[in-house]
């Protein structure tokens, strides 16, 4: 459980988390598919990773996931009484997406590194996906240093604000 992301670390200890959509959902809502191989007993129906409690927990549409699904980047493989449902990996690659979507990442950008993740990548795939996801990390950077420096100005502008309001009040006090 160490290589998954916190997000899905509390879910499985059935913690309170604060989802994409900033919402804080009841632990007990929804459960997790057990795809690790620990030997946990499936969890009742009504509370799997089905494609309605994912889109959900994650404050996306129903549609993103099957979006998602159509595109291969998330597979729904396990199935509990006839349902398909999703697993770990799934969930790991869904949160990745949409970090990546609320940074602005376009999904064609998502789709190379995601693959280059796949154990049957070709030595290409991978080279491509190294590359976007350096490319991306770059761009990032550079769009966090230019947000920085706006939050720098918009601090400024704030403080100069507040000091002559202050001082304006200070004034009229006097007057």
């Amino acid at each position: 459980m160490q290589n998954q992301s916190p997000l899905l670390q509390d879910a499985w200890r059935g913690n309170e988390v604060t989802m994409s959509n900033g919402e804080r959902e009841p632990p007990a809502e929804t459960v997790w598919l057990d795809d690790t191989g620990s030997g946990r007993a499936d969890p009742p129906s009504e509370r799997v990773l089905s494609i309605e409690n994912v889109a959900k927990m994650f404050g996306v549409s129903k549609l993103s996931l099957r979006y998602y699904e159509f595109r291969g980047l998330i597979r729904r493989i396990h199935s509990l009484d006839g349902v398909p449902v999703f697993g770990w990996a799934d969930c790991e690659r869904l949160a990745f997406i949409i970090k990546c979507r609320k940074a602005g990442v376009k999904l064609c950008d998502v789709v190379t590194i995601i693959d280059a993740t796949d154990d049957d990548v070709s030595p290409l795939g991978f080279k491509t996906g190294q590359e976007n996801c350096m490319a991306l990390v770059e761009r990032l950077e550079q769009r966090r240093r230019v947000i920085d420096e706006a939050l720098a100005e918009l601090s400024h502008v704030y403080a100069l604000l507040t000091t002559k309001l202050l001082g304006d009040a200070e004034s009229s006090r006097r007057g």
